[in-house]
């Protein structure tokens, strides 16, 4: 398909989990006009989280899937962008950008994926200091304390909520994440960040940071403010917290 044909806009290829409900409807609610969403699934094998390696196992069938996966786009994509957060920070900073690099090689497109949109919103923000909360399971603790302190941010406090499956992250009700989101401010906590993107928190971040008075930045949300800005798009959006409505 032409590139000239511009009726819709930036043509953004969202990868998501096969088992994700969260990331397509949080986007679709960010959704701005000169950007068209399109969603290709990724086919989920691993999904006992209860045996010690399942998340491990999980993290890698989604690597190994994504190529075959954005080949299932049948029109022209402008980018990409990776719905989900666990797979672009369990090998760090540097697995993060393998991942990007060799989505770059198959497809010739650009990817923003959650670890990005982590770095780019504590980097503006100045942020050194955090609490995080996850659905994951506790194999997944140090390998999130580990990609935050790569870039020199520091973990004090950290809520795994241990979903027993993937399909299990989206069920969380908003009484149990507001209760994580207390949990890990601790003193010294400059922000709080939310990984897992089927964790449904982007209604109740916003919630959050007037409650606390400080950032609660909801992983959907941060990934997709850092996309709109990194293509140029400068719409503030509102009520998804104040990272999308002031920056």
């Amino acid at each position: 398909m032409s590139k000239k044909i511009s009726r819709w806009g930036h043509r953004l290829g969202v990868l998501t989990p096969a088992t994700n409900l969260t990331v397509e409807n949080e986007l679709w609610s960010m959704k701005v006009d000169a950007v068209t969403i399109s969603t290709s699934r990724i086919k989920i094998d691993a999904m006992d989280w209860s045996h010690p390696n399942g998340i491990q196992h999980f993290v890698e069938g989604v690597a190994a899937r994504l190529p075959e996966t954005a080949k299932r786009f049948q029109f022209q994509a402008d980018s990409l962008l990776l719905g989900i957060s666990s797979s672009s920070l369990w090998g760090g900073v540097e697995g993060n950008a393998k991942i990007k690099a060799h989505m770059k090689e198959v497809t010739g497109l650009d990817m923003i994926t959650p670890a990005d949109g982590v770095m780019a919103a504590l980097k503006l923000l100045g942020i050194k200091k955090v609490g995080v909360v996850t659905p994951f399971p506790t194999l997944a603790d140090k390998r999130v304390s580990k990609f935050f302190n790569e870039f020199n941010v520091d973990v004090l406090a950290q809520k795994g909520l241990r979903a027993s499956n993937p399909i299990d992250i989206g069920e969380f009700s908003d009484r149990i994440l507001m209760g994580a989101i207390e949990e890990v401010n601790v003193p010294g906590v400059e922000a709080i960040v939310q990984l897992g993107t089927d964790l449904p928190m982007g209604r109740v971040a916003p919630i959050a940071e007037k409650w606390l008075n400080k950032p609660v930045l909801s992983i959907n949300a941060i990934t997709w403010w850092h996309f709109l800005r990194k293509n140029g798009f400068n719409d503030k959006i509102k009520d998804w917290g104040e990272l999308l409505e002031k920056n």
